[in-house]
């Protein structure tokens, strides 16, 4: 049974006719309903896994069947059978689901004046007296080693919850917000008050933050009696209630924020568990800070922010929070706070450069990792106020980074600064622009060394890109190391072996590179347009359909195979041979029809139109060509026709430039 049952849920898509046919539909949910009563344990899992995966499809044939499957589920739950409780649990899941999905697009017709193609049975409203209660007995009895992460009857009960919130927000809303008050007022074991703030997050995300509107105040009374528990496991999960409160809705936390942070911040200080206190403290940041509603207490938490990182502390993992949160409160400030952070940036600065200065500098940047955090926190500094800063302080910071570029190119390893370097050499060329020709000599070759390390893809992909920001900001000035960072990116363009992540990043420093360097660059294009050419035939043949990631790969890479080659034909060069420029891009139109027909996404369809207005501004043969293509012609009349400024500019842009 279990092998038929195997190959029946892998090759469900080839009865796809049967079931549509009343006889052999009755056939085969009959047969899958009889597993479910089933001894073995193994069979009445498949068979709810069986009937989860045609939801989908076949929802509109289960009233029939509904109410067995229904007795059936609290039968299981009740017996608390795990393996199987979590398959019937994601059956209702999925049920729940596709009603929320009916409703959605019923709405929607309705709202255009036509006939909905289908109609809820609404299983989940009819459900919503019993169901709910043992999906919360679920969370109450939830397995106690918080150190498990697997997926378990708990997970996926919260996850019902939520979904069941949505396909019928007015019952279940309330009776698990009943539930969570109950839990919540009175004195019960620790699993019932971690299952009471479970639910509240599972109905709170979603539909159920305008239902709970009115009594969001009073569950904020209780989480905040929570936050002073003395049990670190509950104050955590009041934390992090919170949090999600704000998440979903920050204005309800208005009045109390006064409140809710000082306990947070005490919390985070003096107690163990920090996780959950510092994501809160960071939402809070991230949705008060600019508005000004944290100005009361500013200077004081920054100030013991540093007084706690820089005499206080010595719990390494306190610290890192402590760097991240002082970081979010900076970035989130507001003018008020701008002269206090100019008073406090000498005492993060004499720390910075402590470090530079440090006796044993390989130790120093190897052992302690709060290095790593301080560097980032001058970051922030330049990348929020960097123009402001006084020109010799500049200057200062700019020696004393490449100071610290100098040493650790000597320690001739890989080293966790690197990327935070990078980081900052970015927000340098943008903030102080004028002063940094003079520090390329040793800045390019330390990008180049982290760029030829393609093990470290986070430090290799920051690398490539600043690569591109500095040929945007200094164009020409970037000629004396043009031949060498080509080199290195095309070698690993043509890597087959490295991560295929990396590729669109080159491709777009091709085109920063191009677009800069002028007359400097000419004599390349004959070589790295077909790279372009090579980067435009992966797309389309080397990619699997159902993979999320290479989904998202395929989208960078024809992203920046457009953008690139929008850069490569922009050049302004006067040495370029047209007609030996123009032989290398016979691809091109397929391509960019080619995309065009499988993904018409606004920024793919500008990039492409772009191209088309590119290539024939510079190419007379490509004028004739695309003024001919329908495609072309339909595209123009959508941006005309679209209503957006933006889409119409190009569009006339495109135009002209198609004019013969």
């Amino acid at each position: 049974k279990i092998s038929a049952l195997n190959t029946l849920l892998s090759s469900l898509e080839l009865f796809d006719k049967k079931i549509k046919k009343s006889e052999s539909r009755d056939y085969f949910f009959k047969s899958i309903c009889n597993q479910l009563t089933d001894s073995n344990s193994e069979n009445r899992k498949l068979s709810f896994e069986i009937l989860d995966k045609i939801i989908q499809n076949y929802y509109e044939y289960l009233d029939t069947y509904i109410n067995f499957l229904f007795e059936v589920t609290l039968l299981t739950l009740k017996n608390k059978d795990d393996s199987v409780s979590l398959q019937a649990i994601e059956f209702w899941s999925s049920v729940a689901e596709k009603e929320f999905e009916i409703n959605i697009f019923s709405y929607q017709a309705l709202q255009e004046g036509r006939i909905p193609n289908n109609f809820s049975r609404y299983y989940i409203i009819k459900t919503s007296h019993i169901l709910p209660e043992f999906l919360l007995n679920c969370l109450i009895n939830k397995n106690l080693n918080h150190e498990n992460d697997e997926w378990n009857c708990c997970n996926s009960a919260g996850i019902c919850i939520n979904l069941m919130s949505q396909a019928a927000p007015k019952e279940i809303v309330l009776l698990v917000s009943s539930f969570v008050e109950l839990n919540l007022q009175k004195t019960f074991s620790f699993s019932h008050t971690e299952s009471a703030f479970l639910a509240f997050v599972a109905i709170f995300d979603g539909i159920g933050a305008k239902i709970l509107y009115g009594k969001i105040n009073f569950f904020l009374f209780l989480f905040i009696q929570h936050l002073n528990n003395t049990n670190c496991n509950i104050s955590s999960l009041a934390s992090w209630t919170i949090g999600k409160v704000c998440c979903g809705g920050s204005f309800f936390l208005r009045y109390e924020l006064n409140e809710i942070f000082k306990i947070l911040f005490l919390n985070f200080l003096n107690k163990p568990t920090t996780e959950n206190v510092s994501w809160t403290v960071n939402e809070l940041f991230m949705s008060f800070g600019k508005e000004g509603l944290l100005c009361w207490g500013f200077e004081e938490i920054l100030w013991s922010i540093l007084k706690s990182l820089f005499y206080q502390n010595n719990n390494t993992k306190k610290s890192e929070k402590l760097f991240q949160i002082a970081g979010s409160l900076i970035l989130n400030s507001t003018i008020r706070e701008k002269s206090f952070i100019f008073n406090i940036f000498p005492l993060i600065f004499y720390k910075f450069k402590e470090i530079i200065q440090a006796y044993d500098f390989s130790f120093s940047f190897e052992k302690n990792e709060n290095s790593n955090h301080l560097i980032r926190l001058v970051n922030i500094i330049v990348q929020k106020y960097g123009r402001n800063l006084n020109e010799n302080f500049c200057q200062q910071l700019l020696d004393y980074i490449e100071t610290l570029i100098f040493n650790i190119e000597n320690l001739k390893k890989a080293n966790f600064l690197e990327e935070e370097l990078i980081i900052c050499i970015g927000s340098f060329i943008r903030a102080f622009k004028k002063k940094i020709p003079k520090y390329l000599k040793k800045w390019i070759p330390f990008l180049l060394n982290c760029i030829s390390n393609i093990n470290n893809l986070q430090t290799a992909s920051l690398a490539i890109g600043t690569i591109g920001d500095l040929c945007r900001a200094f164009g020409t000035q970037f000629k004396p190391y043009l031949e060498k960072t080509l080199d290195l990116l095309i070698e690993i363009l043509q890597n087959n072996q490295i991560n295929r992540d990396i590729k669109p990043l080159i491709l777009s420093c091709f085109g920063d590179i191009a677009f800069t360097t002028e007359d400097s660059f000419s004599r390349y294009f004959v070589f790295i347009i077909p790279l372009f050419k090579a980067a435009s035939f992966f797309v389309h043949n080397n990619f699997q359909l159902d993979d999320p990631d290479s989904f998202d790969c395929k989208i960078q890479l024809k992203e920046s195979v457009l953008e690139g080659m929008s850069s490569l034909i922009q050049n302004k060069s006067t040495k370029i041979v047209i007609d030996e420029v123009f032989q290398k891009l016979d691809w091109i139109s397929n391509f960019l029809q080619q995309v065009i027909k499988e993904d018409r996404s606004l920024t793919i369809t500008r990039l492409c139109i772009g191209l088309v207005g590119d290539l024939s501004l510079n190419f007379f043969t490509f004028k004739k060509i695309f003024s001919k293509e329908r495609w072309i012609q339909q595209l123009l009349f959508e941006f005309e026709e679209s209503g957006d400024h933006k889409n119409i500019n190009i569009g006339d842009w495109v135009r002209e430039s198609m004019l013969v």
